[in-house]
């Protein structure tokens, strides 16, 4: 299902132009260009002003909030940003953007979608446009909050809260068995347990290491389970190369 991804991460993009590619000498230019860029992107949020009783307006609110989260993903693959790094320092160079990406937008993100939650509850149809509800699944999956030592963390108490509507979206032909996936195994590992559908992606010297992983050997018939496509050992090294 990688190969999905990565589609759904371009096919966001396509309506607004992207960057063109410039010569950066450190990561403090990168996490400067990105800033600005993710203001830029970020800047049709603020023209939302949805009343809790407007779904229509709350809809389109996360879609394009699910657009902006995006934004940055596509900057991060399209090794503009860090493609003049190698190895570990080209991996170091993308946490460190991400952890600026987290603060600008996962934050925010993240408690919108549980002020609309609070009145709605999950956004699903018919309420909800199924977009929204996608864009929504992206919010949890990337969303952060700043603990007591003013750092963040990703919300693993949400994400299992939600999971089980995750499931049913995933019966409904609504997500993907990927997007169930990805999310059990991202709380699993962030409570320190091991994933179990090989979602999740560890790189090691330029490959994919699921030495965290229930069992290796039987990846593709935990996702089979589910209805998630086969494991690709492959096209994850292909992305940590």
């Amino acid at each position: 299902m990688i190969s999905t991804f990565f589609v759904s991460l371009a096919l966001a993009s396509t309506a607004h132009a992207q960057p063109q590619p410039m010569p950066m000498e450190t990561p403090a230019e990168m996490i400067a260009l990105i800033t600005e860029g993710y203001a830029a992107e970020a800047a049709g949020i603020a023209a939302f002003d949805c009343a809790m009783e407007d779904v229509d307006c709350l809809a389109d609110e996360l879609i394009e909030r699910f657009r902006v989260d995006q934004w940055v993903r596509v900057q991060l693959r399209s090794m503009e940003l860090c493609g003049e790094f190698a190895g570990t320092h080209s991996q170091q160079c993308r946490m460190q953007i991400m952890g600026t990406a987290a603060f600008e937008g996962d934050v925010p993100n993240l408690a919108r979608l549980k002020e609309i939650m609070a009145v709605h509850g999950w956004p699903s149809p018919p309420l909800f446009a199924n977009e929204a509800q996608r864009g929504a699944w992206y919010i949890a999956q990337h969303g952060q909050y700043i603990d007591e030592t003013g750092m963040t963390q990703w919300d693993a108490d949400f994400a299992e809260r939600i999971l089980p509507d995750v499931m049913a979206a995933v019966e409904a032909e609504e997500l993907t068995a990927w997007a169930y996936g990805a999310m059990y195994d991202r709380i699993q590992l962030t409570r320190g347990g091991q994933q179990r559908f090989g979602t999740q992606v560890r790189c090691s010297e330029g490959r994919a290491d699921f030495s965290n992983t229930v069992d290796y050997d039987r990846i593709d018939e935990f996702r089979a389970e589910i209805g998630m496509d086969a494991f690709s050992q492959e096209a994850y090294d292909a992305y940590c190369s």
